[in-house]
Order: structure tokens, then C-alpha cells, then sequence
């Protein structure tokens, strides 16, 4: 049967650490697995998030997780999370080589010559979010594990992001203050009692996200698409492959393919 590689589909790569990786995570209301459902015969979503990774890291493996000709139509950033551990620890990354860290990253996808080349520079960048700290000290205790990072320290890294979203232009998604302020209401409510203070309605261990987290990014993400990128709205978008309601026989669906092909 013959194949045709102009309905290959384009391409979301969503690169990151473990908030990334878990993004797959359907029982937490994944927000890449709800982006993949959103653009379903649109658009690819591609994860390429590495639990434990930090921006260092990445420059040396991403140029090598996809083929020179996967096509991107838009990529998310979100480290900081890792590289903002405690010095003694191995993911630590100093702040300002994280900064020029995430400005060589946003260079490979605006750099044409690059493999991981996006058009137009569509770059979404994702700050971290903020450390739930007494839940992340719970959570680490029960596992008889150290407490590596905090919010004071990781609060300057979700800064940073910002600063080169400002710097090289590009929308930022800013995690950090979107958790902080629903938090902040939450503790305003005098009549309820929050054990962690009210992170854990959006971070199951203090760090990671939970169905609440995952949907809080996720909206925020389609609502930066939308400003930013209108063009990447998913409804306006047409299915890569006719739906089969389009076409009444074999012969009428291969003219549709034909003239795809040729568009």
C-alpha cells in the first residue's frame, strides 16, 4: 500500500523534567495528555520530559530525541525546578547559568538551521512552580529522603524565566503565580483549615502537580496558544486526514489526499 509522508503530522514539542514527564500522567489529569487530546488529528503532542533532568542536562540530550524531520509547530519549556536543589546536591544549576541555559535552549528552536528548528518562533516558556514546603518536608520524610530544595530557593528561578521571557520576547506561563495567588485565596478563607496551607490542592507532594495543577497549566497553556499563537487554536485547525464524513467512497477520500498533497 502506498504511503504518503506530506499527512505526516506537525508536531507540539513539550520539553521539560518531571512536571513534564508526568504530563502523561492521565490519573492526574495530565496537561500534555489534555494538549494531545486537544490538537487529536491536528497536531502530534510529543513529550520529552526527563524526571530528575535540569536545563544543563537537556541541551546535551534533546538535540538527540527527535529526527531532523519532525516538523514543530510549537514548543513549552518548563525547567527550573531541579536546577533550583540545594548547592550540595547534583542537579543544583547556579542561577545564571540556568538563565543562559534557557536562552540556548530557546536558540535551538529558533535557530533555522536547527533540527529542532519552530517556525515563527512559537517558544512557550513555563516557569516552575512554587515549593509546597511543609507538604514537600512531609513527603520527603515519608520517604526517608532529604529535603533538597524549598520555595525560597526556587522562587528566584521561576523569576529568571520570566526575566528571558522579557529579554528574547516570548510569552511565559507563569505557573508559579497562577498556584501562588489561587493559594493565597485559599488561606484567606477563614472557614476552612489547610494541613499544608493549601498547596496540596494543587501539588500532591509539594512539587509535583496534581488533577487541580495539571488542569490549572493546562488552561494556561491553550490560553497563552490562543493569545499568542492564534493561529495554533485547535478548533480552527483542520484534521490532517479528512474526517469520514467527508468522503462517500475510497475514490473520493484518495481525491482529498491528492489534494492535500498539493496545498
Amino acid at each position: 500500500m502506498p504511503s504518503d509522508s506530506t499527512h505526516a503530522y506537525d508536531r507540539i514539542l513539550c520539553v521539560g523534567d518531571s512536571l513534564t514527564q508526568h504530563g502523561w500522567d492521565v490519573t492526574k489529569h495530565g496537561w500534555t495528555a489534555q494538549l494531545s487530546q486537544a490538537y487529536l488529528r491536528r497536531l502530534d503532542v510529543v513529550n520529552r520530559g526527563f524526571s530528575g533532568f535540569n536545563s544543563r542536562w537537556a541541551l546535551s540530550v534533546l538535540p538527540r530525541t527527535l529526527s531532523k524531520h519532525s516538523r514543530l509547530r510549537l514548543a513549552t519549556i518548563l525547567y527550573g525546578a531541579n536546577d533550583a536543589q540545594f548547592s550540595e546536591y547534583k542537579c543544583h544549576v547556579p542561577l545564571d547559568e540556568f538563565k543562559s541555559n534557557l536562552k540556548q535552549l530557546v536558540e535551538l528552536f529558533c535557530d533555522p538551521s536547527s533540527q529542532l528548528h519552530v517556525p515563527n518562533g512559537r517558544v512557550l516558556l513555563i516557569t516552575p512552580p512554587p515549593v509546597g514546603d511543609r507538604l514537600y518536608k512531609k513527603c520527603s520524610d515519608d520517604e526517608d529522603k532529604p529535603v533538597d530544595r524549598s520555595r525560597r530557593t526556587t522562587e528566584p528561578y521561576a523569576i529568571a524565566v520570566r526575566q528571558v521571557g522579557s529579554e528574547l520576547n516570548l510569552p511565559v506561563v507563569d505557573l508559579w503565580a497562577a498556584i501562588d495567588s489561587k493559594v493565597q485565596e485559599l488561606q484567606a478563607d477563614s472557614s476552612r483549615h489547610w494541613k499544608y496551607d493549601g498547596y496540596e490542592e494543587y501539588l500532591w507532594d509539594g512539587l509535583h502537580l496534581n488533577a487541580n495543577g495539571n488542569d490549572l497549566l493546562f488552561s494556561l497553556v491553550t490560553n497563552a496558544v490562543n493569545t499568542h499563537f492564534p493561529e495554533l487554536q485547535p478548533e480552527t485547525m483542520p484534521f490532517v486526514i479528512p474526517g469520514f464524513r467527508d468522503f462517500e467512497s475510497q475514490s473520493e477520500l484518495l481525491q482529498l489526499l491528492e489534494a492535500k498533497s498539493e496545498d
